[in-house]
């Protein structure tokens, strides 16, 4: 085993969550595993593990299928069973057009084709006595009904279906799940009290001691462990808030930015452009009087509040305070320098947003000042390039992400925050848990677009979701709307051209209720 893979497979989770493996699989599949492949593996590896538990050649296998894709590893299981000599009946609870995905359909089309293979329809609940009449005539049951999806409690025909199997008394086998336990699973949930459950990938936390999963075995169907290492959309799509009809900007958050300088004037309005590009509500912008200026003019779009001085002091605390009142997270750091009553300003204002509970994301100068109190890192997304990470914690670093896992997992451990370095390869880590971004351009390598990341990571917190999972998304769009940049204009991209292309990232993962 390579040394890199040592350092990083013990901060991979060992059992994850519906949500974490459908990113998995989202994942998996933008590197080029094919959800089709994801598939045919799952069903053979279901297969052959019923080969390993009973003898299949002449027995008589009621195979239920529902029309996603938990229904097409029903129907690959179907296909392999057969070939093993057993004698298939698939009863599909839907009809064919409703088969909702393109890789499902593909291995009904297959089942089809083989004659006998006797294939028949529940579509509602009136139907389901044709499946009590085939439970009496079967010698096994395998359940590809509902997967990890599932919300609320089971409907029609499901629900009858369920008390039938049930109440069998036959061997049954459920493919990835029992059909109707799901992570909101309740001790009287109705669900399939399978014998054996065979799950996919790494085990689920809702199938431990569950007294529907019967015995739990875990099948590797190929998916590779950079799925879960590397940021994907699965990632993005995690986090990502689903708009109602009849929202308002309160539900998609409030970004504070707290940023600028007599220096640096553009840095904040980059971060609070990327909040809203991402799909924020609102971005509040508080910087000293002649930066406050400068953003207005750079944008209608942010709401801009100014302090007395030429740079962050103490005095700016009681707006900040103040604006701290309406927001869901954060950003402190953009533009902000480096004067010793900055640093004791950001010193204030971080201890208050902790108390307040406030998502804090600190980048740049805002990081730096940390050095005089590493103690309030607890907490907070840390965005550091390397020289501001040296500057802080007075460390080197290998010039590999790999090298370097151990030393960042260990500050992130001691001190509590979510750590997420920035570079070619970006690694984020909160102590417990570790993604690499390689989602990314050397086109990035341009002042601003650490300000822009940091917006979209606010974004993010805003909705709620950890510092963990938002670092991680934010990487990956920061690194897909840097590539349409580069695409569109070559390494010739301001921050600006960076910002422009969030909404073509994020507009893959609208979703509507």
């Amino acid at each position: 085993m390579d040394e890199w893979l040592k350092a990083v497979k013990h901060l991979l989770p060992k059992v994850v969550t519906s949500v974490e493996m459908a990113a998995i699989e989202e994942n998996a599949e933008a590197l080029g595993f094919s959800r089709l492949c994801m598939m045919e593996n799952a069903g053979s590896a279901t297969a052959r593990f019923i080969s390993s538990k009973t003898f299949v050649e002449g027995k008589t296998f009621l195979i239920l299928c529902g029309t996603g894709n938990n229904g097409g590893d029903g129907f690959v299981a179907a296909r392999h069973l057969r070939n093993m000599g057993a004698r298939v009946v698939v009863v599909l609870v839907g009809r064919p057009h409703e088969i909702r995905s393109e890789e499902a359909r593909v291995n009904w089309l297959l089942l089809l084709q083989m004659d006998d293979v006797e294939k028949l329809f529940v579509a509602d609940s009136s139907e389901t006595r044709v499946v009590k009449e085939l439970l009496s005539r079967c010698d096994f049951v395998v359940d590809a009904m509902l997967g990890t999806g599932i919300k609320g409690v089971l409907k029609e025909p499901f629900a009858s279906i369920v008390g039938e199997v049930n109440s069998s008394g036959k061997t049954v086998f459920a493919v990835d799940v029992p059909t109707g336990l799901g992570p909101g699973s309740v001790e009287k949930t109705l669900a399939v009290k399978a014998s054996y459950t065979l799950t996919f990938h790494k085990p689920k936390d809702f199938l431990e001691g569950s007294p529907f999963a019967g015995q739990v075995e875990v099948a590797d169907i190929g998916i590779p462990l950079e799925a879960e290492l590397y940021t994907g959309p699965g990632d993005v799509k995690r986090v990502v808030k689903t708009r109602r009809r009849d929202s308002h900007k309160g539900d998609y958050g409030y970004v504070l930015i707290v940023g600028g300088s007599e220096t640096f004037s553009g840095a904040p309005a980059l971060a609070a452009l990327s909040a809203l590009r991402v799909g924020a509500g609102l971005a509040i912008v508080i910087a000293p009087k002649p930066v406050a200026a400068s953003v207005r003019a750079i944008s209608p779009d942010l709401v801009v509040y100014s302090t007395s001085g030429e740079h962050l002091d103490i005095d700016a605390i009681p707006l900040v305070s103040k604006l701290m009142d309406k927001a869901d997270s954060m950003v402190l750091g953009p533009g902000l320098g480096l004067h010793e009553e900055t640093v004791e300003a950001v010193r204030v204002i971080v201890s208050e947003a902790k108390s307040r509970l406030l998502p804090v994301v600190v980048d740049a100068d805002g990081f730096k000042a940390f050095k005089a109190f590493p103690n309030l890192l607890k907490g907070v997304v840390a965005t550091p390039h390397r020289g501001e990470f040296k500057q802080v914690f007075e460390t080197d670093l290998g010039s590999r992400w790999f090298e370097n896992v151990s030393r960042l997992v260990e500050l992130s451990r001691k001190h509590g925050f979510t750590l997420l370095l920035k570079g070619f390869e970006t690694v984020i880590t909160d102590g417990s848990n570790l993604k690499v971004n390689k989602h990314a351009t050397p086109g990035l390598a341009v002042g601003g677009t650490g300000d822009v990341l940091s917006g979209i990571i606010a974004a993010f917190l805003a909705w709620g979701n950890s510092g963990f999972t938002s670092a991680a998304a934010a990487a990956y769009v920061h690194g897909e709307a840097g590539l349409k940049a580069v695409e569109e204009k070559g390494f010739h991209i301001t921050a600006s051209d960076l910002v422009e292309k969030i909404p073509s990232v994020m507009k893959r993962f609208d979703k509507e209720e």
